[in-house]
């Protein structure tokens, strides 16, 4: 797919999302837990810096990391007064990258290959033993092949008589 197809496709989405009807009060960049997450905040990398920059020029995506680091926790959508819907334009705008091949910043699941979420996420989630070491289970698997699983394990644990019971 060609660099104007994007531009394309995202313009749409600015429309759809509702991007244009930002009153620019602050609330969503009050709000965002990027501070906590990362330890830095990051006007460029923030849902509305990034909207910001795609709404005067949709086709700058030479900066794709600052793409990844919104969280997608909806707090910024939650408490917009103007309707802006950043979280779902994030989500689409991912989907989007995902589509035409923009894969660096992105973790996978390496059961199915579908997509997990931003690798900047991902590799905080991991920075701490001890949180990666509970989170390791939840994170490494798509939750469609851990319900996969889970449904596998539950089978095998059933005793045979109840099995026989359902046929």
């Amino acid at each position: 797919m060609e660099h104007s197809d994007i531009t394309t496709e995202i313009k749409h989405q600015v429309l759809d999302h509702n991007l244009n009807v930002c009153l620019e009060c602050g609330k969503c960049s009050a709000v965002c837990p990027m501070l906590d997450f990362y330890g830095e905040y990051a006007y460029q990398r923030s849902p509305r810096g990034v909207v910001e920059r795609l709404s005067l020029a949709p086709d700058d995506i030479d900066d794709e990391e600052a793409l990844w680091y919104c969280l997608t926790c909806q707090e910024c959508t939650f408490f917009c007064p103007s309707g802006v819907d950043f979280q779902g334009f994030m989500m689409d705008l991912r989907d989007l990258l995902l589509r035409h091949g923009h894969r660096k910043y992105a973790v996978f699941c390496p059961v199915c290959g579908s997509y997990l979420m931003p690798k900047k996420e991902f590799e905080y989630l991991q920075k701490d033993p001890e949180r990666a070491k509970g989170l390791g289970d939840l994170l490494a698997v798509c939750p469609r092949c851990k319900k996969s699983s889970y449904a596998e394990l539950l089978h095998r644990m059933a005793p045979v008589h109840k099995k026989m019971k359902h046929i």
